[in-house]
């Protein structure tokens, strides 16, 4: 108990550094004037009653090259357990990093502190990982040329003290002037203590451009979910709806 009020403590202290350092640098003024905040949120239900409910906001530098980022978010999971009782966790996920942005993609790495209310490492479901701990993150995206350009995009998270990774892929191109459509493939595990879980998903994708800044998009696909505890093993086969957006205001 003691050693994990320290992480939480020294990862408090990472933060708040992190924060202060961009705040008295030299160039702070002409750093401002190129943040670029976005907020974002999902919302996710399947077939076998869980559910899943995220909420975070980015904030980058307008700049193509190197820059910090930071990014935060909040998620609750309502799942059951390995014996049918149904749970419910919920955690928050500072991530502080670098981006290098360029004419057609780019990429990210960062690192930070995710706090669960529940310590639960196997938690089917949970993106950020069941239990309180550091993690790593990554991401990647290319914008394709032509009449109809391929998106690609990439992102991973992986939480150390669960040892719990998510990763996901997607493609879309343009199916008009603001509607894209394409296909998403997901897959997430770990766990500790004996106790495991994975899910893998797929599904297509449907987004929606109402304005420069702000846009929605949908998935209904299906998941596979596989958990151990101890030798037992369950595995659980669903539908699952996802609704999204994200807003940019400048």
């Amino acid at each position: 108990m003691k050693m994990k009020v320290k992480r939480h403590r020294t990862a408090l202290l990472a933060v708040a550094a992190f924060v202060g350092s961009i705040a008295t640098a030299p160039a702070a003024e002409a750093q401002l004037s190129r943040l670029h905040p976005s907020f974002y949120g999902s919302a996710e239900w399947d077939t076998n009653e869980s559910q899943f409910y995220l909420l975070g906001m980015y904030v980058g530098i307008s700049k193509l090259g190197w820059s910090p980022y930071f990014n935060i978010n909040a998620y609750h999971l309502r799942y059951d357990d390995f014996f049918g009782v149904q749970n419910e966790l919920s955690a928050v996920s500072p991530t502080i990093g670098l981006a290098y942005a360029g004419r057609r993609g780019g990429f990210s790495f960062g690192g930070g502190y995710t706090w669960t209310d529940i310590d639960d490492p196997s938690a089917p479901g949970a993106e950020g990982g069941g239990s309180s701990g550091p993690h790593a993150a990554f991401g990647a995206y290319h914008n394709g040329s032509g009449d109809r350009p391929l998106r690609t995009q990439f992102l991973s998270n992986y939480n150390f003290d669960s040892k719990y990774i998510w990763s996901r892929l997607r493609f879309s191109v343009p199916m008009a002037d603001r509607l894209r459509a394409g296909v998403e493939f997901i897959g997430q595990g770990g766990g500790d203590n004996g106790s495991y879980s994975n899910t893998f998903k797929v599904g297509p994708t449907i987004e929606y451009q109402w304005t420069d800044n702000f846009r929605t998009g949908a998935v209904v696909g299906y998941k596979t979910t596989n958990r151990n505890r101890f030798g037992v093993t369950d595995r659980d086969n669903a539908a699952y709806f996802k609704l999204e957006f994200s807003f940019s205001p400048f």
